[in-house]
């Protein structure tokens, strides 16, 4: 018999619970994933206060300058990152609480490794390559700051795995508040270029500071070196590293194919509905990613669990893919006026056509999801090559005859490829984890009759716009397309328990 009183052994058994283990993982993503999508539309908003100032204050070269050094630092920081992330957030959620730590600064360890290389190869070879001494400084200077960012990212694995994404959003609007606010002081002292290089450094400094002071008394935090662990990362993560190379081109592939076969008029009609749906687009993976922990966790040993998970991601996906696409096939004409401005109306048609993709968007975050959680690292790179071959043959096809429409068209077919590839790659996995239709059956109703009243408005202004988007929600909620889970989560209210699956 133990010596604890009842009551204190009941917390303290609950206490080791792991949160991925337990009822309230579900919900805690569900929220996670709302709270995630605010922080980002709050952190754009921080920057679209400070950027059109600094524009406006360096001047044509110097901010050709500073974006040339941002261009350098991201392509780093894209290589060095190489899904470290995505392959750390699977590993520590499959992990035992007590293998954790030691892996945690095993990984930190690799992205400071990685990291530094990446920063000194830059540098050296701006200076080789003739750059101006400002760039050559630059490179140095902002990749420091993504070493910062880079470590923070590492050590944020904890936290997201661990479902604790309130932090995670919070960290992302103070690194975006801290450059934003240091940018605005630089600009109200008339600094020079090389100290808005810092502000990056500042950024990534506060993030890296609070995420340790958060994580000191959870974790042990100092970087380790282990070359046999770092080996095993690093072939595990090759194969997924390649596909988030293909799929970062694909995507993007249209609007470089239209330079070269459209007029420089029709590749900018076709960049501003881009940049549209690019910013949205951010949002399927912000709430996919917020279960994807869950998804790790039930991969490991529990398939009933799994499956329960991914059917209610789709039912999730589809009923908020299917919403932004009427909403913004509604309200086109709106966005591109605010965005672009009255000059690129012909961006109207090209937009409605692209924001078809989210849709696409939304199921292939969750698909990938679910591949990745099973290691099948492969399909998802022979599935991003499908869609980066289709959308290279259908743009040859149709730009020369379409234009700007027929760029949109190739890219929509290439992510509902992507799409169909990793739905297939999912049934060979396992045909237990195919999802069920009957979702799209409920949401049919909503979505036709939500386009109708669209096609009856014509061009409707945002006021219309969300009328559709209501009618759409609404036929959702009368036709029992809104996941009960989602109303419990949102409402706090413990979920009645699933038949045959844990949490």
């Amino acid at each position: 018999m133990s010596d604890v009183p009842g009551p204190q052994l009941a917390e303290i058994e609950a206490a080791e619970v792991d949160i991925l283990d337990s009822g309230e993982a579900g919900g805690k993503a569900i929220r996670g994933g709302l709270i995630r999508t605010l922080g980002h539309v709050g952190a754009m908003a921080m920057s679209l206060v400070s950027v059109p100032f600094m524009i406006r204050h360096l001047g044509d070269v110097d901010y050709g300058y500073y974006m040339t050094v941002s261009s350098i630092i991201f392509i780093i920081g894209g290589m060095t990152e190489a899904g470290l992330n995505q392959l750390g957030i699977k590993r520590y959620s499959s992990m035992d609480a007590a293998e954790r730590p030691g892996f945690l600064r095993v990984l930190v360890g690799l992205r400071l490794t990685l990291t530094v290389t990446g920063v000194l190869a830059a540098t050296a070879f701006s200076a080789a390559t003739g750059q101006p001494g400002v760039v050559v400084a630059g490179t140095a200077i902002m990749g420091l700051g993504l070493l910062l960012q880079l470590t923070q990212n590492a050590y944020a694995v904890a936290l997201s795995s661990q479902l604790k994404l309130g932090w995670v959003a919070g960290l992302e609007i103070i690194g975006q508040f801290t450059l934003s606010a240091v940018t605005l002081l630089l600009i109200a002292v008339g600094a020079s270029l090389i100290p808005f290089f810092w502000a990056a450094v500042a950024s990534a400094g506060a993030l890296l500071l609070v995420t340790v002071t958060v994580l000191r008394s959870e974790t042990e935090l100092r970087p380790s070196i282990d070359v046999e662990q770092w080996k095993s990362i690093m072939v595990e993560v090759l194969p997924f590293a390649l596909a988030a190379a293909v799929g970062l081109i694909y995507f993007r592939l249209a609007i470089i194919m239209m330079s070269y076969l459209a007029t420089d008029q029709e590749t900018g009609i076709y960049s501003a509905a881009q940049r549209i749906v690019e910013t949205v687009g951010v949002i399927p993976w912000l709430v996919v990613s917020a279960g994807f922990p869950i998804l790790a966790r039930a991969a490991r040993d529990d398939a009933d669990r799994l499956k329960y998970a991914l059917q209610r991601l789709f039912d999730v996906s589809v009923l908020l893919g299917g919403g932004v696409v009427v909403a913004g096939v509604a309200g086109a004409q709106f966005a591109i006026k605010v965005v672009a401005g009255p000059g690129f109306g012909e961006s109207v048609g090209v937009l409605q056509i692209l924001i078809c993709s989210m849709l696409a968007t939304f199921l292939v975050a969750s698909w990938s999801s679910a591949l990745l959680s099973l290691s099948a690292y492969r399909k998802i790179l022979w599935s991003n090559l499908v869609a980066l071959a289709t959308t290279a043959i259908l743009c040859v096809t149709l730009i020369p005859g379409m234009g700007p429409e027929g760029a949109a068209i190739a890219t929509v077919s290439a992510e509902t490829a992507l799409a169909l590839c990793y739905v297939l790659a999912l049934g060979r996995a396992d045909r237990a984890l195919l999802p069920g239709l009957n979702q799209l059956v409920r949401l049919a109703p909503g979505a036709v009759i939500a386009a109708a009243v669209g096609l009856l408005l014509h061009a409707p202004s945002l006021p219309e716009s969300l009328l559709c988007g209501a009618i759409y929600l609404a036929g959702a909620w009368l036709c029992g397309a809104v996941p009960p889970e989602l109303l419990d989560a949102l409402l706090r209210r413990a979920p009645e328990p699933a038949p045959d699956v844990n949490g």
